[in-house]
């Protein structure tokens, strides 16, 4: 019976919003923002070394997190399929080598981004960040659109 009740509660996932083109724009415009107002390279380098070590630590935690407990963020009709375990140093190698991994895209990310800035200062480019920041909420936007189409066509797929 509680398996009747958990399949006839609606499949209220926190990503649906997050998909609407208002929650998308939305996003776009903060990227932009941020991109223009939150140049990473200027902060101290303690402050740097925090916000690249916090995202490692944060990745990491949510991977061990989800390799602690799986087969529970997996989709319904693949719930039945045996779990895939691993020992406890496996998913502690796996959990910091995707933070270490973070950590270092995050400040090879800090590092492109001065380089652009730079580039652009070079060439004579007045405020190089707001224009950075217009390409990043121009690129958000496109992904966003890129993966509305994909979604559109995968789901036509399905249906015929």
């Amino acid at each position: 019976m509680d398996e009747q009740a958990a399949e006839s509660r609606p499949d209220v996932r926190p990503d649906s919003r997050l998909e609407s083109w208002p929650a998308q724009v939305v996003t776009a415009a903060l990227t932009g923002v941020a991109t223009t107002y939150m140049p990473v390279q200027r902060w101290s380098r303690p402050t740097r070394w925090a916000l690249h070590g916090g995202m490692g630590a944060l990745a990491a935690g949510t991977v061990g997190l989800f390799l602690r407990t799986p087969g529970t963020l997996v989709d319904r009709e693949k719930r039945d399929a045996p779990p895939f375990t691993l020992g406890p140093a496996a998913r502690a190698g796996i959990a910091v080598g995707v933070g270490a991994a973070v950590a270092a895209v995050s400040r090879g990310g800090q590092s492109a981004d001065a380089w652009a800035e730079g580039a652009l200062t070079r060439r004579g480019v007045r405020r190089p960040r707001l224009w950075m920041g217009v390409a990043a909420a121009g690129a958000s936007l496109a992904t966003s659109a890129i993966d509305r189409r994909q979604a559109a066509r995968r789901t036509a797929s399905s249906t015929s």
